[in-house]
């Protein structure tokens, strides 16, 4: 492989092209976000948290899901301090959060295409291609307009690296530990960052740890003084170690591989499997020299999958090795065009590149639209009950949901949060018990354990730990056509005493 030099000016019109195609792409979405969903808003109701906590922040209730009530319920810490600055001067949330993805969007490509000129000096077309896939990558353009956290530390992610290939260990791992920040697994690659590197010693170590060590260390004390634990509550929900390895990491595998173009399942992969060739002779080729690159892009996912967690709707959770893939595929086309073609590798490489964003397109095509379906799908359920609960209740009154960012955001009422991401983990009938929520609305198959056929109804009710209430059916909320809620129907249920007689038909409402 030829060595790396610093890195030329690359021309003008390559970093502005680079940007038009993010902005297309995201266009291409947010087209079949109004054509499909009708109304503006997030692919996922995680979203809505995080506008949740923003808006309490930026409006005085404190770092809070129900205001006033502090915990460290959201995953991203900073993402929603950034959040709350942007409702704090718009009063909204969902276009300052779209643009602020396309934007880390746009300058993590521009970022990678740097990278990939510093790694391969003299190549002519390779850095752009680079650029040019992750602007176009499916994955991270939906990524990019959830509303989440994924793009801005997608963003950190792809500096630090670009850091660390020019041999600036402390200033890469402090990138990285800001990450943390964001995504408490980002833990990893600061971890890979301290460990693997060239020519490591004690000497080049203090500087890097003192940095990585600083920042980390805020962020736990950050988490225990507003939730009484150095990590999230949302991490204590969803990770699982070491329960049923094997079979969680066989998952993992499968997602990973079909992030990289091979599925079992008939669909259309996000990248073509070709890219996933050159990544593995990227990888050989790099891995002296830039082992924590290589390392992160093919374990991440694995040491992810091993505390129980799952790849998350349309791989977010795992989407952050996409640049770290590209950039190795990019590096493994480079030097087999050129060995196995030296007269005709740009041809080859242009060839090669061509494949790749053509699927790339054809991908993302499908992916602008399966966006559309999910925004629809969370407006269509969990939105449409918030705003109908709202109508219905009074300021002070309670409703227990599975669910809760949007009704957080929208209900006005205090929420009680059955899964226990920003509410206190209880038993269900124990949580109706302390609580006594006037409504519920919740996926009742999620909590059949604790459900009893009433005689008179013939419907399914749930009684609170004591008995002195009992929770029946009278509103259901059905997706017709479901790409992102786990569940099809939502039901929501009305607090009434056990002699009480509830719906025996229960209003069903099509979205």
């Amino acid at each position: 492989m030829r060595r790396p030099s610093p890195a030329a000016k690359f021309p003008l019109w390559e970093s502005a092209l680079l940007l038009l195609v993010v902005l297309f792409g995201a266009l291409w979405f947010l087209a079949a976000e109004r054509d499909i969903a009708g109304q503006r808003g997030f692919p996922l109701d995680d979203s809505w948290i995080y506008a949740t906590f923003a808006r309490n922040l930026a409006t005085g209730h404190g770092y809070s899901f129900n205001p006033g009530e502090s915990l460290a319920g959201a995953t991203g810490p900073l993402y929603v301090f950034i959040l709350a600055l942007f409702y704090r001067v718009f009063h909204d949330v969902v276009w300052p959060a779209k643009v602020l993805g396309i934007l880390c969007l746009g300058a993590s490509s521009l970022v990678v295409h740097q990278t990939a000129r510093r790694i391969l000096p003299a190549g002519r077309l390779a850095p752009f291609l680079a650029g040019l896939l992750v602007a176009l990558s499916p994955t991270l353009l939906w990524g990019s307009l959830t509303g989440l956290e994924l793009p801005v530390y997608l963003l950190l992610a792809c500096l630090g690296a670009n850091l660390y290939i020019r041999e600036k260990w402390t200033l890469a791992v402090l990138f990285w530990a800001i990450g943390v920040w964001l995504r408490p697994d980002g833990l990893f690659l600061v971890l890979l960052g301290l460990l693997l590197r060239p020519k490591i010693s004690l000497r080049n170590s203090v500087a890097p740890l003192i940095a990585a060590a600083s920042v980390v260390g805020v962020y736990f004390g950050f988490n225990e003084l507003v939730g009484g634990q150095i990590l999230p509550s949302s991490v204590g929900v969803k990770a699982h170690a070491g329960l049923n390895l094997g079979a969680t990491e066989w998952v993992m595998f499968q997602h990973w591989a079909e992030l990289w173009g091979l599925s079992d399942k008939g669909r259309v992969g996000l990248h073509a499997p070709i890219l996933l060739a050159g990544m593995i002779a990227g990888a050989w080729l790099s891995l002296r020299r830039w082992p924590a690159v290589v390392a992160y892009a093919v374990l991440f996912p694995f040491a992810f999958a091993a505390f129980g967690s799952s790849p998350g709707q349309f791989d977010r959770y795992i989407a952050y090795v996409v640049p770290f893939g590209i950039l190795l595929g990019v590096v493994g086309f480079d030097h087999v065009a050129n060995r196995v073609m030296p007269g005709h590798a740009l041809a080859a490489l242009l060839i090669l590149g061509a494949v790749c964003v053509g699927w790339e397109a054809h991908a993302a095509r499908i992916a602008g639209i399966g966006y559309g379906w999910n925004v629809q799908n969370i407006n269509g359920m969990q939105r449409y009950i918030a705003e109908d609960a709202h109508k219905a209740t009074a300021p002070g009154d309670t409703i227990a949901v599975n669910d809760v960012g949007a009704m957080g955001y929208f209900s006005g009422c205090y929420v009680v949060d059955l899964v226990g991401l920003v509410s206190p983990r209880r038993e269900f009938p124990e949580n109706l018990r302390v609580y006594r929520p006037k409504f519920m609305a919740i996926f009742p198959d999620w909590f059949q354990k604790f459900g009893r056929v009433d005689r008179n109804t013939g419907q399914v009710v749930f009684y609170d730990a004591d008995s002195t209430y009992k929770y029946a059916p009278f509103l259901g909320v059905r997706l017709k056509t479901n790409t992102i809620s786990a569940r099809n129907t939502m039901y929501v249920y009305k607090r009434m005493r056990p002699g009480e007689a509830g719906a025996s038909r229960i209003s069903i409402v099509e979205q």
